[in-house]
């Protein structure tokens, strides 16, 4: 494809710089904005390369944009006005290249705003439901409330006085990782996974560790990097999960390994990066003080990794983590259920 197409990706508050860096690195891809849980970019060359993006949390083609949005129930008509203009022909005809869509098509739509406005997301899309109804163009088209039961998504993004709208490539969010079979509460979603494992500096035939591996996102995403992935937790339901979790994703049977991660069954300096999202928060009970919990993590941390090697962990608490013998070297700040925590990256 030579033609440059105007594409957005929508990523978790934080981690926008870590997804702009992705793209970057993708061929004929070229962010041209970074913005709040978005980024903006061209793109000449195949569109079915782009789901491989892995920090990312959905991906749309462009099919408008304007400025001058109201906020008043009476701008809703004149949003109308401009949801009638949008090339969704042109839009869908991409998508087709991609993948079938059936006919009739069953889509939703997603609203997204910053900035105040008396009107909600459900006044937005019930004007825009009743806009594509009635157009030609569109006639084949039949609103449903429930993404998961739609075959094409609408994003309209409303950004205080500007309109951003496009079509979802593929047919579920990229966040959405198929081999989730298995979950629990507090699970890591792929995306920041991914992009934990990124600021690690993950590599390809290295030892990765993840000694809280939960329900293995951490562990899942680094084995389909191509790292040696080592990982556990301890609690045996976790694992379970985790297990069913790697066999659907294709990476087979990892090491996973019900532990305490305060005694790593490993041996000294025989890791070359850890990657773990750390008990925290209200999405997991932590028994005992979580200060305490973290200084023995850590030792174990600094006593299996080899020297040279990187740490990546998340917590809501990152002023409690203590890794003798490393420095922190970044730390970023995400939204992740609703609450704050860190992702830190150390050093020796």
């Amino acid at each position: 494809m030579d033609e440059m197409l105007p594409i957005f990706a929508m990523t978790t508050h934080g981690l926008e710089g870590v997804s702009a860096n992705e793209m970057a690195l993708f061929d004929g891809l070229t962010p041209t904005g970074v913005l709040h849980r978005r980024i903006e970019a061209q793109y000449s060359g195949d569109l079915a390369a782009l789901l491989d993006l892995r920090t990312v949390d959905d991906l749309f083609v462009e099919v408008g944009r304007w400025s001058g949005v109201g906020r008043t129930q009476p701008d809703l008509e004149e949003m109308a006005g401009e949801i009638e203009e949008l090339e969704l022909r042109w839009g869908l005809d991409l998508i087709q290249r991609l993948r079938p869509v059936p006919d009739p098509l069953p889509y939703s739509i997603t609203v997204s705003s910053l900035g105040s406005r008396n009107y909600g997301a459900d006044e937005v899309k019930t004007m825009v439901a009743r806009v594509l109804r009635r157009q030609r163009k569109t006639r084949h088209w039949r609103y449903v409330a429930d993404d998961g039961q739609a075959d094409l998504n609408l994003r309209i993004h409303l950004d205080h006085d500007r309109a951003l709208v496009g079509l979802r490539l593929a047919p579920r969010p990229l966040q959405n990782r198929p081999y989730l079979v298995n979950s629990r509460p507090g699970a890591l979603k792929g995306p920041v996974a991914a992009a934990m494992l990124m600021l690690a500096e993950a590599q390809p035939g290295e030892d990765l560790l993840d000694p809280c591996c939960g329900v293995g996102t951490i562990a899942i995403e680094g084995a389909l990097m191509e790292s040696n992935v080592v990982a556990g937790d301890l609690a045996a339901d976790a694992v379970a999960c985790a297990t069913d979790n790697a066999l659907a994703a294709g990476v087979g049977e990892m090491p996973l390994q019900t532990w305490d991660a305060r005694q790593l069954p490993l041996a000294d300096s025989s890791v070359d990066c850890v990657v773990s999202n750390l008990p925290w928060g209200r999405q997991v009970v932590v028994d005992g003080a979580l200060r305490d919990l973290y200084a023995q993590i850590g030792q174990e941390i600094a006593r299996v990794l080899r020297p040279g090697g990187r740490i990546c962990v998340l917590t809501g608490e990152p002023d409690l983590v203590s890794l003798p013998g490393f420095e922190l070297y970044t730390s970023l700040q995400i939204s992740l259920h609703g609450q704050h925590p860190t992702i830190s990256v150390w050093i020796s």
